[in-house]
């Protein structure tokens, strides 16, 4: 409560009320009676320069400020440093910062489709109807945590190729091909349709080898040729062909002992 040395002032020339108070300065001593006790009246001295350095309440307002603009207050802590490590350790705060700020670019590039619009017609550059037409192919690359981003991705295919280690002896059994490429590694049809064409491109420019070709296991290059080493393999006997001719010959055979 401020205190003051001299009241109101009535003015009987005017008849007005004049605020003649004046603020007591900090510089001067009071004495100030005290009533209750036995004791005289007391000035006690307060000690200069002191809790300046205490900024709990502009610090209360900073979080405050932070925590509405939605930047995650770790972002502001003094005492813990940033620690990017893997996808499952990044706090909470910071993937809603970033779903937040995703949200942000959208509306600015709306923004900017206005803006560009208005300056493409006025410039007689575009129609009305042109725009209409090409604004579905305009788009704006934003730049974003790619660190992040790759490190989600590295784990998330080190998953599907473990779930895959797995389920591996079962293909053909349990799992079709066709399955494990959908639903274990979450491949598109375009992904699909893709990955084989750029497969059989390498096989014939000789980048991959041909699964079909036995590799030779000490070199790892293809076999050619013989791939057993063991010369030509005999083939089966037409077993009806051997039994006529043993019978043709046994034929002659009886005719010549009969002659």
């Amino acid at each position: 409560m401020s205190r003051y040395r001299n009241k109101l002032v009535y003015d009987a020339s005017t008849g007005e009320v004049r605020d003649d108070r004046k603020f007591m300065s900090m510089m001067e001593d009071f004495w100030l009676p005290r009533r209750e006790g036995g004791r005289g009246t007391e000035i006690t001295t307060l000690p200069g320069g002191q809790n300046l350095g205490e900024l709990a309440d502009i610090e209360y307002f900073q979080k405050k400020l932070y925590r509405a603009l939605g930047v995650p207050e770790s972002r502001i802590a003094n005492d813990g440093g940033f620690n990017l490590g893997r996808s499952s350790e990044i706090l909470r705060d910071e993937v809603k910062f970033s779903k937040f700020v995703g949200r942000l670019r959208k509306r600015f590039a709306a923004m900017f489709n206005d803006m560009l619009r208005t300056q493409l017609i006025l410039k007689n550059i575009v129609t009305p109807e042109d725009w209409e037409i090409m604004e579905d192919h305009i788009q704006y690359d934003f730049l974003y945590d790619n660190q992040f981003a790759e490190l989600k991705e590295s784990e998330l295919m080190e998953g599907r190729l473990n779930i895959l280690s797995l389920v591996e002896p079962y293909i053909g059994k349990y799992y079709s091909q066709d399955y494990i490429r959908r639903r274990v590694l979450r491949q598109t049809d375009g992904e699909i349709v893709e990955i084989d064409e750029q497969i059989e491109q390498e096989i014939q420019d000789g980048i991959i080898p041909d699964p079909s070709v036995p590799v030779d296991p000490e070199t790892g290059q293809p076999m050619e040729g013989d791939p057993m080493g063991m010369g030509e393999v005999p083939q089966e006997p037409d077993l009806a062909a051997a039994a006529a001719s043993v019978d043709a010959q046994l034929q002659k055979d009886t005719k010549k002992a009969e002659i």
